[in-house]
C-alpha cells in the first residue's frame, strides 16, 4: 500500500535547481543545539491548511494524522527519531518491553506490554493485551475500515476470514460490538493480562514494521461506544501517549496538553519536552504559514512544505532553519515513474514487445523531469526501480544508462528498429494530471519520446484523482487502449524492509484487477516467486536478496521506467530545537522537539 501524503515538494522552478545543486541536504541542521541542553515547557505551535483524515488509529492514513498520532497514541513498536535515516528505519520497542519472542519456525510472535503504560481514563488504567486484541479486531470494521487491510489479512492467521465476515455486518455501534464480542481472530490472542500473541500464516521479516503502523495501536474499551472513524469518537479519543486532546474543532484547531496518566519511565521513545501542542488549521497558503514560522508566531508546519520561491532563497542562504530530508543519498518517493500499459492493443500491441519498452527506458530525459521537481538534492534522477532508503535498492545498478540521465534517443531508435518499427510508427497515449507540475512533466516526456522516434498524444485528465479510478486502476480502460503510458508516483508506508509496501502492490501480477496498483498488468512468474520468498523470509538479509532480485527482474523486463525520487523540504522557527526529521509524518517529531525561551 501507499499512504496518502500532503507534503509532496511539487512545482519547484527549474531556475532554483542550480541553487539546490550547491546546497547540502540534512535531516538535522548542525546549528541546532543537541537534546542534552534541552529545556522543558512551553507551547509548540503548528500551522497548516487541513485537518486529520480520521481521529482514529484504525483508519487514519495521512502524514499529518501520523504527526498527531505520535503524541496521543502508542504502538507495540515504533520508528525512533534519530539524526540519520539509517538509525530510524528499524522499529524499536514502544509499549512492548522488548523485541518479540519468535517461535514456531518464525510464525509466532509473543509480545509483553510494559507495566505502568496507562490509558488516560478516569481513573487511569493499564494498557492490556486485550486492548491490543481489540485494536486488531476493529481494523476491518464495516463503518470505517483500515486503509491497508492487506498488511494484516496476508500475514495473520484467520484475519482474512474474520474480515470477510465483518464486512457483512451493520455499521452501527451495536452491530459492530456484537460481532466483535462473538468473533475472534484465530491468530491474535491475549495469553496473559499483558501478553499478546500473534500467529502468522508464514514467517514475515517485516511483521514488526506492520506492528509499528498506527493501525496496529491498542484500543481501549471506552472507544467501543462510538462508531469507528466517527465525529463522535473524535471528541472522545482516549490517549495513551504523552499528550491528550484538550480540544478539537474540526478544520479549525487541535489543542494537546500533557497526559497525566503518561509516565516517562514507560516510554523510551518520546521525551515530551513541551507542555502543550497547538495546531492551527485553515491557513490555505503555505507562504503565509512560512512567514508566521519565520516570525516566530508559529514553530513548524502541520500539513505543508516550504513553497517554491522561499525555498530557493532559503537554500541559497543556507538557512539553518531549513531541513531537506532524509539525510544523505536517501529518498522517500518513487516519483514520477512511467507506467506502461502492457495490455494496450494500440499499435498492434507494440508495448508487449521488450525492445519497444527498452526504447522507452532510453528515451526519457529523467534529468529534465527531476529539474521540474527542484533538482538535486530535493529531487534526484532514479536510474533503477528502488531509491536508496528502501529494500531492493542495489548500489551502483543502472541497467539503462544515459548521459547524465538525459536520455539516449539514438539508442532508443535502434531498439525500435530492431523490433521492426520506423520513427513515427508508434503513437502513444500519455495520460496526465492537470494539477501542480504534471503538465510540465508530460510535455517534457512528450518531447523526449518524440525525439526518440515515438509519436505522443497528450491526454489531460481532470479532476486529477480520476487518473487512477478511471484509467490506471480500471482494467476495462487499460484493455481498451484508453491509455498507453502514464506518470504516477509511489510512497511506501515505511522505509527499510518495505518490499511489501512497494514491490508487491506494484508488481505482483496475481493481484491485478480493479483498484489494484499493478497499473500496467505486469505479471512475471519469476518476480512473483521472489515476492513470495521475500515475504516469507525469516530475516531482513534474506528478504533483501529476494527483493533485489525482483527489482532487477522488473527492470530487465522494462516493466516501468523509473524517473525520479524526492525528498521533503520542511522548516522550523528559530526557537525550535532537536529538529530531527521523522519520516512517518514527514515532519519534525512533536514529542522530541524542544523550545528555547
Amino acid at each position: 500500500m501507499g499512504r496518502f501524503r500532503s507534503v509532496f515538494l511539487v512545482g519547484v522552478a527549474t531556475a532554483m535547481a542550480a541553487l539546490l545543486l550547491a546546497a547540502c541536504s540534512s535531516s538535522s541542521n548542525s546549528s541546532t543545539p543537541s537534546a542534552s541542553g534541552a529545556q522543558r515547557g512551553g507551547v509548540l505551535k503548528l500551522v497548516g491548511q487541513g485537518d486529520v483524515d480520521f481521529m482514529d488509529t484504525a483508519d487514519g492514513y495521512y502524514d499529518a494524522t501520523y504527526t498527531l498520532d505520535r503524541g496521543i497514541s502508542r504502538q507495540l513498536y515504533t520508528w525512533p527519531t534519530a539524526s540519520t535515516l539509517a538509525a530510524e528505519v528499524n522499529p524499536v520497542p514502544d509499549l512492548a518491553t522488548a523485541t518479540p519472542t519468535i517461535t514456531n519456525g518464525g510464525k509466532t510472535y509473543t509480545v509483553t506490554i510494559r507495566s505502568g503504560a496507562m490509558w488516560d481514563t478516569s481513573p487511569p488504567r493499564q494498557i492490556t493485551a486485550q486492548d491490543e486484541v481489540t485494536g486488531m479486531k476493529r481494523l476491518c470494521n464495516p463503518a470505517s475500515p483500515t486503509g491497508a487491510p492487506g498488511y494484516f489479512e496476508a500475514t495473520i492467521v484467520g484475519m482474512q476470514d474474520y474480515c470477510n465476515a465483518f464486512a457483512n455486518v451493520g455499521s452501527d455501534v451495536t452491530s459492530i460490538d456484537n460481532f466483535m464480542s462473538s468473533h475472534d481472530i484465530a491468530g491474535v490472542k491475549a495469553t496473559g493480562p499483558e501478553t499478546v500473541q500473534f500467529t502468522l500464516t508464514q514467517p514475515a521479516s517485516d511483521f514488526i514494521d506492520i506492528l509499528s503502523l498506527p493501525f496496529s495501536s491498542p484500543v481501549p474499551k471506552e472507544e467501543l461506544s462510538y462508531v469507528p472513524g466517527s465525529a463522535q469518537l473524535a471528541q472522545h479519543f482516549v490517549s495513551d501517549g504523552p499528550y491528550t486532546i484538550k480540544s478539537y474543532v474540526p478544520n479549525t484547531s487541535i489543542d494537546l496538553v500533557r497526559d497525566p496518566a503518561w509516565s516517562a519511565s514507560t516510554d523510551n521513545v518520546r521525551k515530551a519536552y513541551v507542555n502543550e501542542v497547538q495546531i492551527t488549521e485553515g491557513v490555505a497558503e503555505a507562504t503565509t504559514a512560512l512567514q508566521e514560522i519565520q516570525a516566530g508566531t508559529e514553530d513548524m508546519f502541520w500539513d505543508q512544505v516550504v513553497p517554491t520561491a522561499p525555498l530557493a532563497t532559503a537554500v541559497a542562504s543556507h538557512d539553518p532553519n531549513l531541513n531537506v530530508s532524509p539525510d544523505g543519498n536517501n529518498f522517500i518517493t518513487i516519483n514520477p515513474y512511467l507506467s506502461i500499459n502492457l495490455q494496450s492493443p494500440n499499435n498492434g500491441g507494440a508495448l508487449s514487445k521488450l525492445p519497444v519498452r527498452e526504447a522507452l527506458e532510453y528515451a526519457i530525459n529523467k534529468y529534465a523531469d527531476s529539474q521540474v521537481y527542484g533538482g538535486s538534492p530535493v529531487s534526484n534522477v532514479l536510474d533503477q526501480l528502488i531509491p536508496n532508503g528502501s529494500v531492493g535498492y542495489v548500489s551502483g545498478y543502472d541497467p539503462y544508462p544515459t548521459p547524465n540521465g538525459q536520455g539516449d534517443p539514438t539508442k532508443a531508435k535502434q531498439l525500435l528498429a530492431s523490433a521492426g518499427y520506423q520513427p513515427g510508427q508508434i503513437t502513444l497515449k500519455l495520460i496526465y494530471r492537470t494539477n501542480t507540475v504534471h503538465p510540465q512533466v508530460a510535455q517534457n516526456d512528450q518531447a523526449a519520446l518524440q525525439a526518440a522516434g515515438f509519436n505522443v498524444q497528450l491526454i489531460p485528465v481532470t479532476p486529477a484523482n480520476t487518473i487512477y479510478t478511471s484509467y490506471l486502476e480500471n482494467p476495462t480502460a487499460s484493455k481498451s487502449g484508453s491509455w498507453d503510458i502514464a506518470e504516477p508516483g509511489w510512497i511506501p508506508d515505511w522505509l527499510g524492509n518495505n518490499g511489501r509496501s512497494v514491490i508487491e502492490p506494484l508488481f505482483d501480477g496475481r493481484t491485478y484487477g480493479p483498484n489494484t496498483q499493478d497499473y500496467g498488468d505486469y505479471n512475471s512468474a519469476t518476480v512473483n516467486s521472489d515476492i513470495d520468498h521475500a515475504l516469507s523470509a525469516s530475516s531482513n538479509a534474506q528478504a533483501t536478496s529476494y527483493w533485489q532480485a525482483a527489482a532487477k527482474q522488473i527492470m530487465s523486463d522494462a516493466a516501468v521506467v523509473p524517473i525520479g525520487a524526492q525528498k521533503v523540504a520542511i522548516y522550523h522557527s528559530p526557537r525550535l530545537h532537536n529538529t530531527e526529521f521523522w519520516f512517518p509524518g514527514e515532519e519534525y517529531d512533536i514529542t522530541n522537539v524542544w523550545l528555547s525561551s
